[in-house]
């Protein structure tokens, strides 16, 4: 196998040809080389797996794994028994990087000897508020790592790195039950317990809003459910706040995200 890399870089993929190569190719572009890729290729049926094989024939740190289909959550549990990293990255396929966004998490990582590591993110559409940190800075306290992280607003697990060791030890997964809020129950979970997070300034992750995508696609039935989750993960983030003694951070969680 060789020497365990920096980086793992888990992505799982469900019938994301339109977009694939683009999230592909800025992991091609990265400045900072020593990562693996970790596919998932939960099912896809349309050119995903063909489009993947690709990158796999043309750069040995890329591997796929293909499975039936079983969702976003136990294709990212998957990744994270495969992975070898120091540190752990969850990209979605749909989504893309900067060129440097791994060299810049992990020199603040190695740096600040942290659990997680947190970038700014931009998005493309306007529902959706951009998150850009003015310099790096590193916080210890609860009260400072959920105040800085808008993790009660702004839950997104790919905006992160997080140590392996670090997932592993506190046997942190994902919640194979929810296709929505998934993401933000394992954050506040993990931010719970890391001895520190540390933010990095002018480091990007790009999310594209996707109608397409199987959170947002689906029959009734499937938005129904989304809904009733979205119920379920706010219930979680309030009860999270009451017992972790952060109540007043919960209640003022959107008016903080503005400032």
């Amino acid at each position: 196998m060789g020497d365990a890399p920096k980086i793992s870089v888990i992505v799982p993929v469900y019938n994301a040809e339109k977009y694939l190569a683009r999230c592909m190719d800025s992991l091609c572009k990265q400045t900072f080389a020593d990562f693996e890729v970790i596919c998932v290729n939960d099912g896809s049926t349309d050119k995903s797996r063909d489009i993947l094989s690709e990158y796999v024939a043309h750069d040995s740190r890329f591997v796929v794994f293909d499975k039936s289909n079983a969702g976003v959550s136990a294709a990212r549990n998957d990744g994270i028994a495969k992975a070898r990293g120091e540190y752990i990255h969850f990209l979605d396929a749909d989504d893309f990087i900067d060129d440097d966004y791994y060299q810049k998490m992990y020199d603040a990582a190695a740096m600040a000897e942290c659990d997680i590591v947190a970038s700014g993110f931009v998005t493309n559409t306007k529902y959706a508020r951009d998150l850009k940190y003015s310099c790096d800075f590193v916080k210890h306290t609860l009260f400072g790592k959920l105040r800085w992280t808008y993790a009660f607003t702004d839950g997104f697990v790919w905006r992160y790195l997080f140590r392996r060791e670090f997932i592993r030890d506190n046997n942190l997964r994902f919640d194979t039950n929810m296709i929505s809020q998934e993401d933000a129950i394992f954050v506040l979970n993990a931010i719970v317990v890391a001895n520190a997070v540390v933010f990095v300034s002018e480091t990007f992750y790009h999310y594209m809003f996707n109608s397409e995508s199987a959170l947002h696609s689906g029959d009734a039935a499937h938005h129904k459910k989304v809904k009733q989750q979205y119920k379920i993960g706010k219930k979680f983030r309030r009860d999270f706040a009451l017992r972790q003694g952060v109540y007043l951070l919960w209640l003022l969680r959107k008016f903080l995200r503005k400032l």
